[in-house]
């Protein structure tokens, strides 16, 4: 195993930036009201590293929980805004107004909301999927360049201690030339339809992602997930989508082949019926030499088998038996489980030590550069509208 022991004990994980810089960032969110799935994820996360100070938002549209939430995070009622135009306005116009914005809105917004507050000279943290089309996320990767903004994209899972490793362990060659990519996210949370149309979730109303949503709320996640642990993208993907639950007016299971231009292949299952499984996501990839298989249920226990020795069961937080790169991501001692708002909030660090960097021209820092970025968002939005369209045709569809 190639692990870091010579590198020093030393916890990389320091507060230098933050002490050079003197001061939290000033941040601001849309959307993520207390009525939200993962608006309260967010503000955990920014808060773990003390990094953030949340000071304003447009958490609402409806009045009420728009308060309500902002009350609850203890931000001035003269910042709580249930229009985020006007809260891109106004914080602009203030010497103390935001630097950087949250967007957890649902994604047909998510282009137009990034972009404006780019155009206020504001950096963005956006939720996934990115935009609700290939076309949109190009034009929001323009916009973003054109910017010189920071944008980050919150694939979490990408946070843990032990996929970072995967990855490192797989660059290293590790598990010789890979072979196959398998991802896995199967949930068994939605067996039933909501007969409420209007209170579901966008994965299960058309009208935001149109009947694929599925690709873009669960699909993006395990596509980034497989290109940033393997480390490539595949070069053509054949699709079968279908509709499992009676009333569903999306697809709730996909079944996706993958091709990759060496001659690998990989598979990607997304299902919200895979009954008895809780959260659903996992890896697996295969190379000459060896394998990593990772699940998000045990995100502690990183397996690592090599062709004829027993397997090996990584875990964090001791440098001695880690790369560098599963070794900053880990917080805490060994023995010490740390889950999954750790790994979102390393998220939060990573932007977080790139704007201070930034800010202190010190961009050379090689502990920055971990999180994902406008470019996986194009990437997934590419994977999203192949899907489809390979669905459609009965074909492999090239990306």
């Amino acid at each position: 195993m190639k692990a870091a022991a010579n590198q020093s004990p030393v916890k990389p994980m320091t507060y230098d930036l933050l002490r050079a810089h003197g001061r939290r960032i000033r941040w601001g969110m849309v959307g993520g009201g207390i009525d939200s799935l993962i608006g309260e994820i967010h503000r955990y996360c920014g808060r773990v590293d003390n990094r953030f100070d949340l000071v304003a938002g447009a958490m609402s549209v409806d009045p009420d929980i728009a308060r309500e939430t902002a009350a609850q995070a203890l931000i001035d009622p003269e910042r709580c805004y249930t229009d985020y135009r006007d809260m891109a306005a106004r914080e602009a116009a203030r010497d103390d107004g935001v630097e950087v914005v949250t967007i957890a809105t649902p994604p047909h917004l998510h282009a137009d909301i990034a972009m404006l507050f780019m155009e206020h000279g504001i950096d963005v943290i956006c939720e996934k999927p990115m935009t609700r089309t290939l076309a949109e996320a190009e034009a929001l990767a323009a916009a973003v360049d054109a910017s010189g903004r920071l944008f980050a994209l919150t694939h979490c899972y990408t946070g843990y201690p032990m996929v970072r490793e995967a990855r490192a362990l797989v660059k290293a060659g590790e598990i010789g030339d890979i072979r196959q990519v398998e991802c896995d996210f199967a949930s068994g949370s939605f067996l039933e339809e909501d007969p409420t149309r209007d209170k579901r979730h966008w994965r299960f109303r058309p009208e935001f992602m149109g009947v694929e949503a599925i690709v873009g709320e669960v699909g993006t996640h395990a596509y980034n997930m497989a290109n940033f642990v393997s480390g490539r993208l595949p070069v053509a993907i054949a699709a079968n989508m279908t509709i499992l639950t009676p009333g569903r007016e999306t697809h709730d299971d996909v079944q996706i082949l993958t091709r990759y231009g060496d001659g690998a292949l990989g598979r990607v299952w997304l299902s919200f019926t895979a009954a008895g499984n809780e959260h659903g996501l996992s890896f697996r990839i295969y190379g000459t030499a060896g394998s990593v298989i990772w699940h998000q249920e045990q995100p502690e226990r990183l397996v690592v088998q090599h062709a004829g020795k027993p397997a090996e069961i990584l875990t964090p937080g001791h440098p001695s038996r880690l790369t560098p790169e599963g070794f900053h991501a880990s917080r805490l001692r060994e023995g010490h489980p740390e889950g999954y708002v750790l790994a979102f909030a390393n998220l939060y660090r990573d932007f977080g030590d790139a704007f201070f960097a930034r800010a202190l021209g010190r961009q050379d820092e090689p502990r920055l550069g971990h999180y994902p970025t406008v470019a996986d968002g194009v990437e997934t939005m590419r994977f999203y509208e192949a899907v489809a369209a390979s669905n459609h045709a009965g074909t492999w569809t090239d990306l």
